[in-house]
């Protein structure tokens, strides 16, 4: 078993004031069977209120609103995480991971890497990590090069990007395997922000493979949430009024206890 202390850190800075400030934040890890969460803190400035529940996903959700004028919008978690294994019980719908999303797309080029694979007649895990191993060696770190927006095939055809083109990309050579398989964001230590990873679908369990470093996830990766792709996980959605120009600050610091 592993403990771990972890803190999140998001600040919104507006250039202007802005006010009517409606809030979705998806940045706090839930307690299951792999991991359990203890002595967390969360801070919300500014807020008029809010509520927590659930998404369609499963995943913890604070809605909220400021409505008073102000030039700064943050969010601070921080807590305890114990945690064991790479393994979660799959429960609910699983067959809508099977299929392909607007970023999880796969285009000529990840069908070319996914034909050069020479998958046979794995199982669904083994070809799994094998398109992970592929992955990893056909594709480059590098920061800068992609966005939130971009598609798993974009990246492809770059050669580059960061976790989360990774992770699309994985779920995109999965899919074309009809293997469900889920978006992972979360926290790990040494990342100066959020990490993203996958899940995959094995005999009722999930399995978790980090692509982006090329292995299993261990007892050291704390999950905040899931899904079909990125936006499913997205952190801070949000409407309001004013604002102007806006930048964002996000900081991470995972270390074991």
């Amino acid at each position: 078993m592993h403990r771990l202390r972890y803190s999140y850190h998001m600040q919104l800075n507006f250039a202007e004031p802005a006010h009517d400030h409606q809030f979705k934040l998806r940045c706090f890890p839930s307690s299951d069977e792999r991991q359990q969460i203890f002595d967390e803190h969360i801070e919300i400035y500014p807020r008029h209120y809010s509520v927590e529940q659930a998404d369609s996903f499963g995943n913890r959700c604070i809605y909220g609103a400021a409505r008073q004028e102000h030039e700064r919008f943050s969010v601070d978690v921080e807590g305890t995480a114990e945690i064991c294994g790479n393994v979660l019980k799959a429960c609910g719908n699983i067959g809508v991971f099977r299929y392909a999303t607007g970023l999880t797309g796969a285009g000529e080029n990840i069908r070319r890497l996914h034909a050069m694979l020479g998958l046979g007649d794995m199982s669904g895990y083994s070809k799994a990590v094998r398109m992970m191993r592929g992955l990893y060696e056909a594709f480059e770190y590098v920061p800068g090069v992609t966005g939130v927006n971009t598609t798993a095939e974009e990246a492809v055809t770059l050669g580059r990007g960061v976790c989360q083109d990774y992770a699309h990309i994985l779920l995109a050579l999965c899919r074309l395997e009809r293997i469900p398989c889920r978006y992972v964001a979360g926290m790990i230590p040494g990342e100066g922000a959020t990490h993203a990873w996958t899940e995959i679908y094995d005999e009722g369990v999930w399995r978790m493979l980090d692509p982006t470093h090329n292995r299993e996830c261990d007892g050291t990766y704390i999950k905040i949430s899931s899904g079909r792709d990125a936006q499913d996980c997205a952190i801070n959605q949000g409407v309001f009024t004013g604002g102007g120009r806006q930048t964002q600050d996000i900081k991470v610091i995972v270390h074991e206890m």
